[in-house]
């Protein structure tokens, strides 16, 4: 008794194995599906499709798209290629969904860039594409062509617009519309550091830099010789625009120093001492105190410290 029904529990555990390797052996219906080329085939529907898996049964979507599969569907294609499957009643519909990857921000500014220069942009400028995202589907590792189209550029205001289309072998042509600006740089003196009222700005303390042509108020400096060897007028910031009334040339006499007063003829040289009252460069035309006469008078900056006076007489130095 014991022994048969031992047989009888081998018997049937050898059944379910069995019944189990050929349950799995048995093609499978793959759900969700995902398709990176352009073509549907029986091994992207059902897994275990033997030699059939290579067949074609259709398109795929357009990259980023996705088709539904019906039951009947299904039924007709494991029919019509040999497949051992019929739907179940857990067996509703299959979405198949085409991978995809997006047209970048970047490919279409090189393109556009590409297509202002052939319009007459030259130089250097910066682009800034307002869309950041075309909405347009690409196959996965798939080439592609690129074009932009209708082009419209305003010098004035920078402002262009236009279409981007994009076609391959393996999707349909897209397109979308582009807008935005282009600005031309030009490069322009800013300084390193920070420099105070009174420094004078030397040549380590100087870069170039670029900035969009439209921002560049007027009287901003575009020349190097007009910072570098000047004097700062107030407190400037580093990497900023320097206007002309921001520096002027050193102050060799400032206001309430005390000066050399010189007169000078053919025949004689003659100096005294005078205070300043009111700065001045090389060259300047500033009033000074004669110290002994207490007179005001205007000379001319010669030097750091000293106040040329035109001859006019030898009382120009006398004490009162």
């Amino acid at each position: 008794m014991n022994v048969t029904r031992s047989l009888s529990l081998l018997l049937l555990a050898a059944s379910c194995a069995l019944w189990s390797a050929a349950a799995s052996a048995a093609p499978q219906l793959r759900n969700p599906i995902v398709v990176e080329g352009p073509e549907l085939t029986l091994g992207h529907i059902f897994e275990g499709a033997g030699e059939a898996s290579g067949v074609r049964v259709g398109p795929s979507p357009q990259p980023g798209d996705r088709t539904i599969l019906r039951p009947a569907q299904l039924a007709r294609f494991a029919r019509e290629h040999g497949i051992d499957w019929r739907p179940g009643p857990a067996v509703n519909v299959v979405v198949v969904r085409r991978a995809s990857t997006a047209l970048t921000h970047d490919d279409v500014a090189f393109a556009l860039r590409q297509e202002l220069e052939r319009s007459g942009l030259d130089g250097r400028f910066e682009l800034d594409l307002r869309n950041r995202s075309f909405n347009i589907s690409l196959p996965v590792d798939s080439p592609f062509d690129l074009a932009i189209e209708n082009l419209s550029y305003d010098r004035d205001s920078g402002r262009f617009n236009g279409l981007v289309r994009v076609w391959g072998p393996e999707f349909a042509t897209q397109e979308a519309t582009i807008d935005g600006t282009a600005q031309a740089l030009v490069e322009i003196p800013m300084l390193t550091r920070i420099v105070r009222k009174g420094d004078v700005v030397g040549e380590a303390d100087v870069i170039w830099a670029e900035m969009r042509e439209s921002d560049i108020r007027y009287a901003t400096i575009r020349d190097f010789d007009q910072i570098v060897g000047k004097e700062a007028k107030r407190m400037l910031r580093a990497d900023a625009p320097i206007r002309t009334n921001d520096v002027w040339s050193p102050r060799l006499v400032r206001k309430g120093d005390l000066v050399t007063i010189t007169v000078q003829t053919k025949f004689m040289l003659l100096q005294t001492n005078g205070q300043a009252v009111e700065d001045g460069a090389m060259g300047d035309v500033v009033r000074v105190t004669n110290l002994k006469s207490r007179k005001t008078v205007q000379g001319v900056v010669s030097g750091d410290g000293e106040i040329e006076i035109p001859f006019a007489g030898i009382s120009q130095l006398a004490v009162n």
